[in-house]
């Protein structure tokens, strides 16, 4: 199971009916933990291919750094990690070639604890930049992270590296030297705030290459509600982008169709996985098409926040 692969530390307890630390999350009618770990402790990834992974959670204590939980693993990551982790290396009979990262220029937005871009820095990335909300201590327990295990003529060489960004600032230094630069765009679990969907798509877009075989890999759970995965597949095509395949995948690696309706009784035993590319025709748009595409989109997250 994907929870299995996360390990926290063991907290001794006088009372042998507390919980132990290893099964903090959050545990919703079906059992399975959405995400993993105690702000300011930590958690180790058991990568098959790496080895431990251990990384640092940061303890918030400002009302941004609390609602980013950018202290918690959660099983997307894990999941995106794992796709990433166990890839081969494109050479035909490879069997989950399609998530080798090997030579591509990747970023990953909200990269939180780092499990995804430090996996794929490690996988042969030919460039990794890790970036989350420009929040000091996230940014610094990041670097941290990135430090503790990544090796360092990778990071001497400049091919890791930790940014702050806040999605949809597209006017910064960064983002004006890094315009259509990566070829793998990373997001997992960034969809929980439906009023930050076309900010995000918006930095996507911005952000990944022009390439045709250029990808952006997002994965997300459905515990906080499918209506918000629905209103960021529907702002993402507003802003550009089309859906190359979208499925839905359990925690045991149980696969089914995608669907934008459905009664989800163990809805936080399942992620939705998807592969979204640019829209070619968007490219030809106008200024006034891309107006109109805004204020679209902007009505179908109010609408969706209804549902």
């Amino acid at each position: 199971m994907l929870t299995f692969l996360i390990r926290t530390p063991e907290i001794p307890t006088s009372n042998p009916t507390d919980t132990p630390s290893n099964t903090v999350g959050l545990s919703l009618p079906d059992n399975v933990l959405t995400y993993h770990g105690n702000p300011g402790s930590y958690v180790t990834y058991l990568s098959k291919r790496f080895g431990d992974i251990k990384l640092c959670l940061i303890e918030p204590t400002e009302k941004e750094e609390h609602i980013l939980f950018a202290h918690h693993i959660w099983n997307s990551g894990v999941q995106l990690a794992e796709f990433i982790s166990n890839a081969g290396d494109g050479q035909e009979g490879k069997k989950d070639s399609k998530w080798s990262v090997v030579g591509e220029t990747v970023l990953e937005l909200g990269a939180g604890t780092g499990i995804v871009g430090i996996t794929a820095a490690l996988a042969g990335a030919g460039g990794v930049i890790l970036s989350d909300y420009p929040s000091q201590k996230i940014l610094s327990n990041l670097r941290s992270n990135v430090q503790g295990n990544v090796p360092e003529h990778l990071r001497k060489e400049g091919k890791v590296v930790v940014q702050g960004h806040e999605w949809g600032i597209l006017t910064d230094e960064f983002s004006t030297a890094h315009a259509h630069h990566f070829s793998r765009i990373l997001c997992a679990d960034c969809l929980w705030m439906d009023d930050v969907h076309y900010g995000l798509a918006q930095s996507i877009v911005h952000f990944l290459s022009y390439k045709e075989e250029s990808e952006a890999w997002v994965l997300a759970g459905f515990h906080t509600g499918r209506a918000k995965l629905v209103s960021f597949f529907d702002v993402a095509v507003l802003a550009g982008l089309e859906i190359k395949e979208v499925w839905e995948r359990d925690a045991d690696g149980y696969e089914r169709a995608w669907e934008r309706e459905r009664e989800d009784i163990e809805k936080n035993r399942w992620l939705v996985v998807a592969i979204l590319r640019r829209n070619r025709s968007f490219r030809e748009a106008t200024e006034s098409d891309r107006q109109q595409r805004y204020w679209a989109s902007v009505l179908t997250q109010k609408s969706n926040r209804h549902i």
